[in-house]
């Protein structure tokens, strides 16, 4: 991510996370507020809940999939690290998408086979990988839907506009989920 696109990305995804007590992504706790003198110590607590730990704890309130994480989180990060714009459309897709896989493999929503990270493990005789941690789950997932086989899909998620798209895009592309994930947006 790179210029006022990265910026932007990196600004929606710091307002997700201050969205307030009960919010999915939201990282306050019982008796806190938005106001400025909390907002850098509470940055730090999401920083080292949600960053580079590789530890992921769900936020209060979020409820996991079978993969361990809040569906809705989940997709907001995998489409701020691709650099994707965060808008109503696109996390619709993504909690679509996690649905339709509706894998029990750790960390790994997508159900990705993507190897090549410490610690993972076959979840089944397919290959999809179990992750050790969330970091390297979403890592995983990015690193598959940049391989250059899923220009499509990566275009739709680019518009931002239309869940639809997106669910039609994964439906026309070697991903697994096939029709699956318009079918569950119509449901």
């Amino acid at each position: 991510m790179d210029g006022i696109a990265g910026i932007q990305a990196r600004i929606d995804q710091i307002v997700g996370r201050f969205s307030g007590p009960g919010v999915a992504g939201g990282v306050l706790g019982a008796g806190e507020t938005n106001d400025v003198a909390d907002f850098a110590a509470t940055l730090a607590r999401a920083e080292t809940a949600q960053g580079g730990t590789g530890d992921y704890e769900a936020p209060a309130g979020g409820t996991l999939n079978k993969a361990g994480v809040d569906p809705v989180q989940w997709g907001k990060d995998f489409l701020s690290k691709l650099g994707m714009p965060l808008t109503s459309e696109n996390v619709r897709a993504m909690s679509a998408w996690q649905q339709a896989e509706g894998t029990g493999a750790d960390f790994n929503p997508l159900a990705t086979i993507q190897g090549g990270f410490a610690g993972a493990t076959n979840f089944n005789s397919v290959g999809v990988k179990n992750y050790a941690n969330y970091d390297d789950g979403l890592a995983a997932n990015i690193k598959a839907i940049t391989n250059g086989r899923y220009e499509n899909i990566l275009a739709a998620l680019r518009r931002g506009t239309s869940a639809m798209d997106v669910a039609d895009a994964i439906a026309a592309s070697p991903w697994g989920s096939g029709e699956l994930v318009r079918r569950i947006l119509r449901g």
